[in-house]
């Protein structure tokens, strides 16, 4: 990513198997969804650089069958952004996907944003 965020702490795609239902490149989609979000918020919005802070909590459910149909995976964040009035902020908190039915045509993937703390910096 030549004009993307600076992104830090993610362990490397191949290295967390137990995500491939988030597409190859788990980053890529948060870091994605994550901004979108943000400029929901606020139009002016710039993603300067993530960190993830820890490995990711990863929980999954099986089926009667021992096959994993739901799958939440949970990320500790410090995201650096500059606001619309050009203020720089530092962001902490947790992203977490929740992926329910995988395998299936009732299959979906949702996401949540539950922040800790910002602060000017």
């Amino acid at each position: 990513m030549t004009d993307g965020p600076e992104l830090l702490g993610f362990p490397p795609p191949a290295a967390l198997p137990d995500l491939r239902w988030l597409g190859p490149d788990y980053v890529a989609v948060l870091v994605g969804d994550l901004t979108r979000g943000l400029l929901r918020q606020d139009a002016g919005t710039r993603v300067m650089g993530v960190r993830c802070a820890g490995e990711p909590d990863l929980r999954a459910s099986v089926d009667a069958a021992g096959v994993i149909r739901s799958h939440d995976a949970r990320f500790e964040l410090q995201v650096f952004v500059q606001d619309g009035a050009g203020r720089p902020w530092r962001l902490r908190g947790h992203w977490t996907y929740s992926g329910r039915d995988l395998g299936t045509e009732a299959a979906s993937v949702t996401h949540s944003w539950r922040l800790s703390d910002a602060e000017g910096v």
